[in-house]
């Protein structure tokens, strides 16, 4: 495999390669431990998707001591065939958030979330969901790699219960110029622990998302996100959950 990558990259020497391959390995075993979940018989498995419309900006046009401020809106409607019926609407969320870039690489978010949940045989409900952020992008080799830590914090409008929950997500993605330059394809991992019980679960490990796809920018604007994502939920009242998600992303900076 080096060989061949050598050939076709003959200014790269072996020690990248090496190193491109460490990540794109480590990524993969993740994806296997988690979809490993769907051929266990207490894994109920479903399909769905994820479509959500994405806008991102600065501060910049008000005054240019605000070019590090950021924000972003973005909303999502979720859909499971986990129903006889087939195919129903499960979610929708709103996120609203503004961030600050401390460093070239590193920025500070504040977000809320409402989300309108409906589960399957039970009373729907929403939620409100504040949440604190650190985001880090790095260059590396011929691609970025990215870490998001994020703390939030569940809040079932109706019952007032709260849920604290730690989410990690890493993420690479690297351009795809032998095919466009607008192309780039990433693949990720996301791993979601419960700080506290409540009527959102135990404490501890809850959920796992994998995810891989492409992004193409059609212009300095406007781009699109097409993937998938594999999410593994922790069940306490029954069987565990993995469902399998078709994503796409419709994504405009200003």
């Amino acid at each position: 495999m080096l060989k061949i990558l050598h050939y076709c990259y003959p200014n790269r020497n072996r020690e990248d390669f090496r190193w491109r391959n460490s990540i794109v390995l480590l990524l993969v075993l993740a994806i296997y431990i988690t979809t490993a979940a769907a051929n266990d018989d207490s894994t109920q498995e479903v399909f769905g998707t994820w479509n959500s419309l994405m806008l991102t900006g600065n501060f910049a046009g008000l005054t240019p001591d605000l070019k590090r401020f950021r924000w972003l809106v973005m909303d999502q409607v979720r859909t499971r065939d986990d129903s006889r019926a087939g195919t129903r609407y499960s979610e929708n969320l709103l996120w609203v958030q503004l961030g600050y870039e401390l460093a070239p690489y590193t920025s500070f978010w504040l977000g809320y979330t409402h989300a309108w949940i409906d589960p399957l045989a039970k009373s729907s409900f929403q939620e409100n969901r504040p949440y604190q952020d650190v985001l880090i992008k790095v260059p590396f080799l011929d691609g970025k790699w990215m870490s998001r830590t994020r703390f939030e914090q569940r809040i079932n409008s109706s019952s007032g219960s709260t849920g604290m929950r730690l989410r990690e997500w890493i993420q690479y993605s690297i351009p795809l110029t032998f095919v466009s330059q607008q192309l780039s394809f990433y693949v990720g991992d996301e791993v979601l622990f419960y700080l506290n019980r409540s009527s959102f679960g135990s404490s501890g490990f809850s959920e796992n998302r994998v995810i891989a796809g492409f992004t193409y920018f059609f212009n300095a604007h406007w781009g699109a996100d097409l993937g998938y994502l594999g999410q593994y939920v922790v069940n306490d009242t029954g069987r565990d959950l993995f469902s399998h998600n078709l994503m796409a992303n419709i994504r405009y900076r200003f």
